[in-house]
């Protein structure tokens, strides 16, 4: 009896395991799993430049992005906003025209040695609310915290709302990447 009832439950694993019952169900269910990184919709340089600055002109007294301190180089364009802290616009492809470049990623670049870092947590929440205003400011500082973290790792962070934050350091500067995610 014990020979036949091992033998039917081996049939019965070699079945099931050919057969590969259940693999549907499973995929099915990672699917699910996977993560919403949400998108936010195509702006150009120009409009983005100029959201940042609303929030910071509405917010503080900081200095906001001017054309007055503006350069273009390896195909980003440039903003000096104080001594060692640069905003930093990456457009999908660069054509020197503002207002039809379509933003890939905005860069907040801050020199170690610069005595404005201390501004840069400011700046940044007002770039990612620039980025997505539908980010609160408690939503910030997690993501300021969990790009920190995630540095060494080499990767970003997102709650879902559009936008992946990165941060990358060498021993001069550092920098907080807000990378835009479009459909």
């Amino acid at each position: 009896m014990k020979k036949m009832l091992l033998s039917i439950l081996l049939c019965l694993g070699i079945f099931l395991g050919i057969t590969g019952c259940g693999t549907e169900t499973v995929d099915e269910d990672r699917q699910t799993e996977k993560q919403d990184y949400g998108s936010v919709e195509r702006e150009t340089a120009d409009v983005l430049v100029a959201k940042f600055n609303a929030q910071v002109v509405d917010n503080s007294t900081l200095n906001p992005a001017s054309d007055d301190y503006l350069t273009t180089d390896e195909n980003a364009y440039w903003y000096g906003l104080i001594t060692g802290v640069y905003l930093i616009v990456y457009p999908i492809e660069f054509t020197g025209d503002l207002s039809s470049d379509i933003v890939d990623y905005m860069v907040l670049y801050v020199e170690k040695n610069s005595e404005f870092a201390s501004y840069i947590n400011e700046y940044l929440e007002y770039l990612i609310k620039a980025n997505n205003p539908d980010i609160t400011t408690e939503e910030v500082s997690e993501l300021i915290a969990g790009a920190i973290d995630s540095a060494d790792a080499g990767t970003t962070v997102n709650n879902g709302k559009g936008i992946d934050i990165g941060y990358v350091e060498d021993e001069e500067t550092y920098q907080y990447q807000v990378i835009r995610l479009y459909e």
